[in-house]
């Protein structure tokens, strides 16, 4: 499960939103685990945020996506 975001920072954002949350330890301690997933980005120049485990709103229920494309990589 994604959602998907128009730039790299607001998917960071998103992650570390969830981190806070979370209670990781960069947030309790000021070092370690940050951000829950890392954004990836998708064939159509946006980004990916996994978001399986994250607490949703009811809106980012609503927009989250179970298939993205990633661009293939050449060889």
């Amino acid at each position: 499960m994604y959602l998907i975001f128009a730039t790299e920072e607001e998917a960071w954002n998103r992650s570390e939103q969830e981190g806070i949350a979370l209670g990781l330890a960069y947030h309790k301690v000021g070092s370690g685990s940050r951000y829950v997933t890392s954004p990836k980005l998708t064939a159509d120049d946006q980004y990916a945020l996994e978001v399986s485990t994250f607490n949703l709103t009811e809106d980012e229920e609503s927009s989250t996506v179970s298939e993205v494309t990633f661009p293939t990589e050449e060889i």
